[in-house]
């Protein structure tokens, strides 16, 4: 049996606490196997052990979450699924788990290495067999989950092998936090939530590895040729063999995949760097057949489960039937003794394909998106009616900054059409023709804030640096009552990135710098944004990443406070920003 990819681990939302109740932490196990039938019973067992080597978890009802066995014969397998139940206890537990042959038991399984093609080697050291995984940490009963949340994992150009160690240097420090070793954890509890911002993979590479999208880089002219036969099945395969190169091994992101659970969105560098941005290309077949693959290989390996998997995918565009779904936005809730806590996941990119139907502007959130987000909103506020009040924390992942530095709009339009920065301005939602569309985001941000009586901030990536922005109303229509004596409310904005991939040098930063503006930033409806700093200056140049957690409350009624902090790679950072959530309204005045 030769394991391709894996172990990866999917979160899964907990959607009630029950005090009375089995306190229970759940997610999903998958892995990239080949040699094995999806039409048999897969002949593996998954074993969980805790530190004093006694069995907490058993499971040999694997379910196919993938089929790939369609592929050529180097990258055909299919991905696994095993659904983990797991009993919290009242203190933190770390377990191991491993996998058993029926016919061995309480032996861990040995699995076989597949050789790449001569043309790809391995860029990564295959896992030690047999195969067992150390430091899967369950939170305590009650508690909510701790948080690890990074993105821009790679770069646009192929690694060289001799930097790889470099470029890993944030995944090991993330590790050795998430395994409490001295120096490196304040809170040695360990991450139990693994948030992708975007870009988890950079698939840029593949222009320089695949002939036909070498040409067609070359020369675009030939967009307008037939696309060869056989194209949509020979790139579906090198975004499958792009995620088992990337995503293996024992650096990197491997060992984070394999112990904590993730949630990931994604963003253009996923199908390729500027997707959404080139219009005219985007309605070629050749592009038709390059995001289908990529949109694939996004929902077999991010997500953890692909149905139809020889369906092609389309972009959630005008195209669209009504009622029809493209789009990838995700949403969960974590609830715990205290307080409730919602993520939700952003699609900047499937909807982000094409003129909108006026033809005046360009959409980031596709009609339906916008739509499945407002029901989603509608229904959590509906959670809250009729109920005592309850603490409440809201992510809302954007891999794009809402707030960031601003071009102006000359110089927009002169990169537009003299520059090839044109897709890297356009993908912002400070962008002219983003802008109205931004507006109405942030105001219904403000407006989830206060029907739901929950704190929201927004997590982002993209940019390269850490930074942080705070969105402000005096708008009386966002103000809870107990916010009214204040008069404002804001929600925080913080952006880490990247992980890997390099900031830009001092020189490249002073041009975007002197291109662009961050001054305080006013905007209709008694509205401002203004950035902030991280450490000593609003920008951190430096590759980093996020912690977050929540810490308990001993107030009555509890009202636990969100903590963040960027990890970055040279700066030791010792400033940690506090979301408070909303607070109980004030009561009730005897006459």
């Amino acid at each position: 049996m030769e394991l391709l990819l894996g172990p990866i681990l999917y979160a899964k939302e907990q959607v009630t606490y029950d005090p009375q109740g089995e306190d229970t932490w759940s997610f999903f196990l998958n892995l990239f196997l080949g040699g094995t039938d999806p039409d048999q019973p897969l002949p593996l067992k998954l074993c969980f052990k805790n530190e004093q080597g006694k069995e907490v978890f058993a499971s040999m009802e694997a379910r196919p979450a993938a089929d790939f066995s369609w592929l050529p014969k180097d990258s055909a397998g299919v991905v696994w699924r095993w659904e983990v139940i797991l009993k919290r206890q009242s203190a933190v537990q770390r377990l191991r788990y491993h996998f058993e042959a029926p016919d061995q038991p309480d032996r861990p399984f040995s699995f076989k290495q597949r050789p790449f093609p001569e043309r790809r080697k391995p860029p990564y050291e295959f896992q030690a067999q047999p195969l067992v995984v150390e430091d899967v940490v369950v939170p305590a009963k009650g508690a909510s989950p701790n948080i690890a949340f990074f993105s821009c994992n790679g770069t646009e150009k192929v690694m060289d092998p001799k930097n790889r160690s470099k470029a890993f240097v944030l995944w090991e420090r993330m590790l050795e936090e998430h395994q409490g070793k001295a120096g490196r954890s304040r809170k040695p509890s360990g991450f139990q939530l693994l948030i992708g911002g975007g870009d988890q993979i950079y698939a840029d590479s593949l222009w320089k590895t695949m002939d036909e999208m070498r040409c067609l880089e070359g020369i675009p002219d030939t967009l307008d040729e037939p696309v060869p036969e056989g194209f949509a099945e020979r790139v579906m395969a090198e975004y499958v063999d792009l995620y088992r190169e990337r995503w293996n091994g024992r650096q990197g992101i491997a060992p984070m995949l394999a112990r904590v659970p993730g949630l990931f969105t994604w963003d253009d560098h996923d199908i390729f760097d500027g997707w959404g941005s080139q219009e005219a290309s985007q309605e070629t077949q050749w592009f038709t057949d390059i995001y289908s693959a990529a949109a694939r290989a996004f929902e077999a390996f991010q997500l953890g489960r692909l149905e139809d998997p020889q369906t092609a995918r389309r972009p959630d565009d005008r195209t669209c039937a009504p009622g029809e779904k493209r789009h990838y936005l995700q949403t969960m809730t974590f609830a715990s003794e205290q307080c409730d806590l919602d993520v939700v996941m952003l699609d900047l990119r499937s909807g982000r394909t094409s003129g909108s139907a006026d033809e005046v502007g360009y959409t980031v959130m596709s009609k339906s998106q916008w739509e499945a987000f407002d029901d989603w909103r509608a229904a959590c506020c509906a959670r809250k009616v009729g109920k005592a009040y309850r603490a409440h924390h809201i992510l809302v992942v954007s891999s794009i900054p809402i707030v960031h530095l601003r071009f102006s709009t000359t110089l927009e339009r002169m990169a537009g059409r003299f520059s090839d920065e044109r897709d890297d301005m356009l993908d912002q939602w400070e962008s002219m023709v983003h802008r109205g569309e931004r507006n109405r985001l942030i105001m219904d941000l403000f407006s989830l804030a206060k029907r739901s009586e929950a704190s929201v901030t927004v997590l982002s990536g993209d940019v390269h640096v850490a930074a942080r922005g705070r969105m402000r109303s005096s708008n009386r229509e966002h103000l809870t009552e107990a916010q009214y004596v204040a008069g404002e409310t804001f929600i925080e904005q913080l952006t880490s990135s990247a992980i890997s991939n390099m900031p830009p040098n001092i020189f490249q930063f002073l041009g975007i710098l002197m291109a662009s503006k961050d001054s305080i930033e006013d905007l209709p409806g008694f509205i401002q944004t203004q950035m902030l700093p991280v450490g000593r200056d609003l920008y951190l140049r430096e590759r980093n990443w996020l912690a977050l957690r929540v810490e308990p409350s001993r107030l009555d009624p509890p009202q636990p406070k969100l903590w963040a902090r960027w990890v970055a790679e040279k700066s030791p950072l010792s400033m940690e920003v506090v979301v408070a959530p909303s607070p109980p309204p004030p009561p009730t005045r005897l006459p």
